[in-house]
């Protein structure tokens, strides 16, 4: 593989993650398991856990991602509307 392959290789993983826990999350609302409240809980706690990386720019990056899910209540809402990159 080469350097460009791995590091596309890395942000793909991320953004995946990101869209499977965000449709989780949408789910558990939208069949009543969790609510609104602990959905932003749920992002909250990932934030906490970003932040310990924001000396890097990767962290910053994700920090930054989940405090716009947290201001649009995208994932805290039940809607399947979500943010556009």
């Amino acid at each position: 593989m080469t350097d460009a392959t791995i590091a596309a290789r890395a942000v793909g993983m991320g953004i995946a993650g990101g869209a499977i826990v965000t449709a989780l999350i949408d789910l558990l609302i939208a069949k009543g398991m969790i609510d609104h409240e602990e959905a932003r809980g749920v992002l909250e706690s990932a934030m906490y856990r970003a932040a310990m990386y924001t000396g890097t720019l990767e962290g910053l990056e994700a920090t930054k991602i989940i405090g716009e899910l947290l201001g649009l209540g995208s994932a805290a809402n039940g809607s399947s509307t979500q943010p556009q990159p």
